[in-house]
């Protein structure tokens, strides 16, 4: 039942002008809601892998989560056999939500609709029906099982595809499992809460801030951690034109030299490794991978109109982790990277202007370097960002040869 989502996609439809130049991006694709409609079935039940959890949210048979695929409603759920399956949020019968809850476990009772009854298993098998003497004959319960998604795991994260087409995972993430690799070694991680919080931006600008790395020292001034590349740490940010994804990186900065910059470690604590090495990955196009100053994070961007998005902040430890560091990354993790932390708030003030103004006709430019470097690119160029549309733009359908539909 995989790629029961997917589309053909013709073009955008709506009159899109694209500029010809990599460098201009049409403000149109922020604020128009018919377009946000067309680019949830386009790029979300595309040839995409949507990264959806990680393995340790889900550690036990019956354990699940729910989360969407672009405007999909799913259920990541690990089933009675310890297989993790990815299904439509939706009765079979008459399409009403079955689950509301954020997370749960449905070993024994399953996932029951609430308008009549009909039950499934984890795996998504239809289980029972209210008054089933009243069906007709031919009725057959395995006809009536809950959509799926493709489902494959790396390292523990758990990806969603929709597509036929979509290449193998680790073809998809090409370069980038180095980076996964470094951040999630074994796998092995320990699920400790996530938090949700509403963006009054456009999910696009949300993931074009990560790849950002320009606006830094400009926005974030009131952390000293910014001083760092004066101190002995190198920022290098790779990006892939193939697939829009990017990997960045700040490189040994040791800790003798961090605390004399930051004066206060309060907030940015570096307990578990001796330098302050940081990566940060964004999955094309909704998943990021963040290990940053220990906050050991997933975040999923779930659009929910053209102007707003759902970001669940997810944190985690090592599984082998004592105690002690896991107290140490609950306290800190929310507090660097969550939704009440001061680097997400200066980015939100921003992101909140970016869209607002975004209403006005015109193009937004991003200029600095250059699309056909390869890296190690320097952490303010904007190469990474032009990627990010040149990969958007293959999806919804504008050839960026042509610039236009």
């Amino acid at each position: 039942m995989a790629s029961v989502l997917a589309r053909t996609v013709q073009g955008p439809p709506v009159p899109l002008r694209w500029p010809p130049e990599d460098n201009r991006i049409p403000r149109e694709i922020f604020t128009d809601p018919d377009l946000f409609r067309w680019e949830m079935d386009a790029v979300f039940t595309g040839p995409v892998w949507v990264l959806v959890g990680h393995e340790a949210e889900i550690p036990q048979p019956g354990d699940y989560k729910t989360l969407s695929v672009g405007a999909v409603p799913v259920i990541v759920v690990r089933d009675a056999q310890g297989q993790v399956r990815v299904l439509v949020n939706a009765c079979a019968h008459r399409g009403a939500r079955l689950v509301e809850g954020p997370r749960g476990n449905v070993l024994k009772g399953g996932f029951r609709c609430i308008y009549h009854m009909w039950t499934y298993a984890p795996d998504g098998s239809l289980l029972g029906v209210s008054l089933p003497d009243d069906f007709p004959a031919e009725f057959r319960k395995e006809d009536y099982g809950l959509p799926q998604a493709r489902v494959a795991l790396y390292k523990g994260l758990i990806f969603a595809s929709f597509h036929e087409g979509t290449p193998p995972l680790e073809t998809y993430l090409a370069e980038l499992t180095e980076g996964l690799d470094r951040v999630l070694g074994d796998g092995r991680l320990r699920y400790l809460g996530s938090i949700k919080v509403i963006f009054r931006t456009n999910w696009k600008l949300y993931v074009e801030n990560i790849y950002d790395g320009y606006h830094v020292t400009a926005l974030h001034t009131g952390f000293q951690v910014v001083r760092l590349r004066s101190h002995g740490g190198q920022r290098l940010v790779p990006n892939y034109e193939r697939n829009g994804h990017l990997w960045g990186q700040s490189r040994s900065t040791p800790r003798e030299q961090l605390e004399p910059v930051l004066r206060d470690m309060t907030l940015f604590d570096v307990r578990t490794k001796p330098t302050t090495d940081h990566n940060m990955m964004v999955i094309f196009p909704s998943g990021v991978v963040t290990d940053y100053f220990d906050t050991l994070q997933l975040r999923y961007v779930l659009p929910l109109a053209v102007d707003q998005t759902l970001i669940e902040f997810t944190f985690f430890a090592r599984a082998d982790d004592p105690e002690e560091v896991v107290r140490h990354r609950v306290r800190q993790g929310p507090a660097v990277l969550g939704p009440a932390g001061a680097i997400t708030l200066e980015d939100a003030a921003a992101l909140e202007r970016v869209q607002q103004s975004s209403v006005a006709r015109g193009d937004n430019v991003v200029l600095k370097g250059t699309p056909k470097r390869f890296p190690p690119y320097r952490h303010v160029d904007e190469a990474p960002i032009r990627h990010f549309y040149q990969a958007y733009r293959r999806l919804i359908g504008v050839p960026a040869e042509e610039g236009k539909p």
